[in-house]
């Protein structure tokens, strides 16, 4: 008997307690854009701060949130139009990780933001193996990265670019495609293991300027995108209203 009170008692009080707060910044200020035609930046600081200038709430959640944009449904207009300055602070010296989770909740009291998490069924690629086989290379180094750079001046037709990594899998590879191609890319190749490979290919509709990256997928590296329905996981905004304050 006196174990059941004692169980009931326990229970009560586990009931009745309520979520830890989520961190937050020492301070923190959100303005409409001082200068709406200039430069854009987010940037995040040793020892807590946060620096935003001139950006649209839906890049900022996207940075907040770490998804792209074709993973954002929902919310007002001007979410894609209006621009925000944002400058906080936060005690000590947070990882990045910390300093997005604060900055979630800094957009959740000053924009009245309401949001939540869904797997939805939408556009995306499948990465399969093309015709002829895969063209990969074995890994090289004990180093392992991906990166992209532009090759040729901003101011030359067709610009080309240069997709490259080392001892990546086909996973990450298909991860950094779904940023170029705008919509996620599903590794449906079965290869397993790492490989170092570049694609280099050119951002306009004329051929003379280089292969798009789809075809360059296929003719560098033996590898195919197929468009196909597949899950999507999405950040749905249910409420966003403009701050009326710092």
């Amino acid at each position: 008997m006196i174990r059941a009170v004692l169980a009931i008692l326990v229970a009560s009080a586990a009931f009745g307690q309520t979520a830890p707060a989520p961190p937050v910044f020492e301070v923190a200020s959100v303005k409409p854009a001082s200068q709406p035609q200039q430069g854009l930046d987010f940037r995040v600081y040793p020892g807590g701060r946060l620096h935003i200038t001139n950006l649209t709430l839906n890049v900022i959640l996207q940075q907040a949130y770490d998804v792209k944009g074709y993973q954002m449904a929902g919310g007002p207009a001007w979410m894609d139009t209006d621009r925000f300055d944002v400058e906080a602070k936060a005690e000590g010296d947070p990882t990045k990780a910390q300093i997005m989770a604060m900055l979630q909740a800094l957009l959740a009291d000053r924009f009245q933001l309401k949001v939540r998490r869904e797997s939805r069924e939408g556009n995306v690629y499948a990465l399969v193996v093309a015709k002829g086989g895969p063209k990969l290379k074995p890994p090289t180094g004990d180093r392992s990265y991906l990166s992209l750079h532009r090759n040729d001046p901003p101011t030359q037709t067709g610009v080309h670019y240069s997709l490259a990594g080392k001892k990546a899998t086909l996973a990450l590879i298909a991860e950094n495609l779904g940023r170029e191609v705008g919509r996620p890319v599903l590794d449906r190749t079965g290869i397993q293991g790492e490989f170092d490979f570049q694609v280099d290919y050119a951002i306009d509709d004329n051929p003379e300027s280089g292969p798009s990256i789809f075809a360059a997928i296929q003719e560098q590296l033996g590898l195919k995108l197929e468009a196909t329905k597949g899950p999507v996981e999405t950040l749905v905004i249910e409420h966003a209203e403009k701050p009326s304050g710092n």
